[in-house]
């Protein structure tokens, strides 16, 4: 893999503090935005709107921020270990895997009754058994370039689609519309118990990413130079595969598939702030949380008191924002090599 741009990295504090500024901004809009507009005056004053922003909407933004910076660090981890901007969750089929896991749970009654199995547990299961049909097949067949290996997450996760049509086509109504629902991807009403999991996934990966940073940059320029710089690339690949299946797992069971953060977000940071994984990482998570965090409150609002899943709308802004980065290669680095 080869870069023709130039490192961007000139400010990268400078970058951090305006993306933190934003999140904190688009937080706030969150919490005091919705169904319903309170002010800060009113929730002081008011102990039953005091508890509503309490209870409810400070749990659900701070989910969405774990969503978010979750999506887009693991994005940036699988464009490091595979060389390619094209590498996310969704097209490695580690998403894939982790819904068609969880929907089986959900449709076939294994989240019920005395042997139930958690959701979140099927959704790891999912993600880990996708993460392992990859290293197997890089086990396997070592020629194989890591762009085939892109290939196969593609299939594979076309594979899982074709099953989860399978699923909803002989599931009830109540259990289609449920599966069809959770397979939008939106951020649900949690209370603080459900942020702790996510809080644990999320944060032990991004320390443990930010950790081996010079790692991740050494990868970019292939196995073979990272390796001869002294890094594990072996021990690196699959330690970093693990604890993201563990993340995207958690994300998928709790809000089902939520598009494009892991592609987009990575590839805005980069032009913003250059490859170095120390300052690229913390920037990611920043911009991805506050754009899940802003595609929740979008749906919370534009059809109030009803709402639209997350989901769509960072697939209707994500989608349009990645053509424009293909369609201006000079604004991202050889995307496709």
């Amino acid at each position: 893999m080869t870069y023709n741009g130039k490192d961007r990295s000139r400010s990268p504090l400078s970058a951090i503090l305006l993306a933190s500024l934003v999140l904190v901004a688009v937080c706030a809009a969150s919490i005091l935005s919705g169904a319903r507009t309170f002010s800060l005056g009113a929730i002081a004053s008011d102990p039953e709107i005091r508890a509503l922003v309490v209870t409810l909407r400070v749990p659900r933004t701070l989910f969405a921020v774990l969503v978010g910076a979750g999506l887009s660090i693991v994005g940036v981890c699988y464009q490091a270990l595979f060389r390619n901007y094209l590498a996310s969750p969704f097209t490695l089929g580690v998403s894939s895997g982790a819904a068609l896991a969880a929907s089986t749970a959900l449709v076939f009654g294994l989240t019920a009754g005395r042997y139930s199995v958690d959701v979140g547990v099927c959704a790891i299961v999912g993600a880990l058994a996708s993460i392992a049909l990859i290293l197997l097949i890089s086990s396997v067949n070592r020629p194989t370039g890591k762009n085939s290996l892109l290939l196969v997450g593609i299939v594979f996760s076309f594979f899982c689609s074709s099953l989860l049509t399978l699923i909803q086509y002989v599931s009830d109504y109540s259990q289609l519309f449920r599966v069809t629902r959770w397979m939008m991807g939106g951020i649900p009403a949690v209370g603080w118990d459900d942020l702790i999991v996510g809080a644990a996934c999320v944060m032990v990966t991004f320390v443990w990413l930010w950790r081996h940073e010079r790692g991740l940059d050494l990868m970019l320029f292939g196995d073979d130079l990272a390796s001869v710089k002294g890094v594990d690339v072996r021990t690196l690949t699959r330690t970093a595969f693990v604890l993201t299946s563990f993340v995207i797992g958690w994300i998928v069971a709790q809000c089902g598939v939520i598009g494009f953060v892991g592609i987009v977000v990575p590839a805005i940071a980069r032009i913003i702030i250059g490859l170095r994984h120390k300052y690229l990482l913390p920037l990611a998570a920043l911009l991805g949380a506050a754009l899940v965090v802003f595609c929740d409150l979008m749906g919370r609002m534009v059809i109030a008191p009803f709402e639209i899943p997350a989901g769509v709308f960072t697939s209707v802004i994500g989608g349009p924002i990645f053509i424009l980065l293909m369609i201006r290669p000079s604004r991202m680095v050889d995307i496709c090599r």
